[in-house]
């Protein structure tokens, strides 16, 4: 038996190690998702209003964030803090509306999970859950919009009663 030890320990150490999330999950990873197929470039860019994000969501709460043209399938990404601070990174766009958004901290993937047909409300996400945003050209979300990008979070796996309302 005490022959066994040794060998036992070796299997486990090529065991590979779990990967670790830096932050909470807030969608049901069984759950399908899918990015705005019909993505228009041009309609999104512009000024919005963070009315709402995950906690723990890159940058900083009630934000305002400027997209603007930089190329035929990219953005600049400005975002400035209530405090004051601001940011800015680039946004390199894939089609169906996945993006890589990059600034100091490094880059990530976000999705347009969603934006209503006049581009007023708009909703991007981490596809893995670990974060996410809706958008509006106001500082104030009307109910009706609220409402169908609260069930569009919802379909596509995300616990929208997570969502904080800065």
């Amino acid at each position: 038996m005490r022959a066994l030890l040794p060998f036992v320990l070796v299997l486990a150490a090529c065991q590979p190690n779990a990967t670790l999330t830096s932050g909470q999950t807030y969608r049901d990873p069984t759950a399908i998702i899918a990015s705005k197929a019909d993505f228009d470039l041009t309609a999104f860019a512009g000024d919005w209003h963070e009315v709402a994000r995950f906690p723990g969501s890159a940058g900083c709460a009630g934000a305002q964030v400027r997209f603007t043209m930089s190329g035929t399938a990219a953005l600049r990404q400005t975002v400035r803090c209530s405090y004051g601070s601001s940011s800015e990174g680039t946004v390199q766009v894939a089609p169906l509306g996945r993006l890589i958004i990059a600034d100091a901290s490094g880059s990530a993937p976000v999705w347009v999970l969603w934006a209503d047909t006049g581009y007023r409300t708009a909703i991007l996400v981490s596809p893995d859950g670990t974060g996410g945003q809706i958008l509006n050209r106001t500082p104030a979300l009307p109910v009706d919009r609220l409402r169908a990008a609260l069930e569009v979070l919802d379909f596509n796996g995300f616990d929208s009663g997570a969502l904080v309302f800065p």
